[in-house]
């Protein structure tokens, strides 16, 4: 039975990733293929840069969350005695399947939004350390997007491994056994987002090459 859980998890959290909404919502307002504009990411902020219009980013970003929610509480539905790695699965292939999208040729997002709603329902302490250090290299290091969701996106993981316990079951969402669960997860979240900035960090760089 556990077995079935985890599989219901992949599969369910993978679909539901796969659920592409920037590409649907740029494809009815401009007729243009969200994956050849921009910078080719299917997410929110290349939907609103496409688009010139505002709500399009925002109905995006809220329905990205919303997937990333909705994949845990699929995987809640399954209950049993792997719960917490059953929810911790779907909220990692639901980013992943927004990222890599099968569908879309293995185009997709960054991951930011998904993992977002996957956070609101599983555990509010990195969602709240992501939004500080996001702010923190953004202002401290370079005022850009990407290098404060890289920031957010590999600092994240670093303060969980060293945070209070006490702290962490504090914003836990769903029972947690081992506090070496929530970490693990947490890092195993921001690995598919880290890959997906990879390709515009390098593009700033050569961009500040004489």
């Amino acid at each position: 039975m556990e077995l079935v859980q985890l599989l219901g998890a992949v599969v369910g959290g993978y679909l539901l990733g796969c659920i592409p909404s920037a590409y649907w919502l740029v494809r009815w307002t401009t007729g243009q293929d969200i994956r050849r504009c921009g910078t080719g990411s299917v997410g929110a902020a290349n939907a609103y840069e496409v688009t010139g219009r505002p709500w399009v980013g925002v109905v995006v970003a809220l329905a990205d969350i919303l997937k990333g929610y909705a994949a845990v509480q699929l995987a809640h539905l399954l209950g049993g005695t792997a719960e917490f790695r059953a929810l911790a699965t779907a909220a990692v292939m639901v980013v992943i399947g927004h990222n890599y999208n099968l569908f879309l040729g293995w185009a997709g997002g960054r991951g930011l939004a998904p993992a977002a709603g996957s956070l609101i329902a599983i555990s509010w302490l990195p969602l709240l350390l992501w939004c500080l250090l996001w702010l923190t290299g953004y202002a401290a290091i370079r005022r850009n997007v990407h290098v404060g969701n890289m920031a957010g996106t590999i600092g994240t993981p670093i303060l969980i491994a060293t945070a209070p316990e006490p702290l962490v079951r504090l914003l836990l969402q769903v029972p947690c056994p081992s506090i070496l669960q929530h970490t693990l997860f947490v890092v195993a979240l921001a690995f598919p987002i880290f890959l997906r900035h990879l390709q515009p960090i390098r593009e700033l760089f050569r961009q500040e090459e004489p």
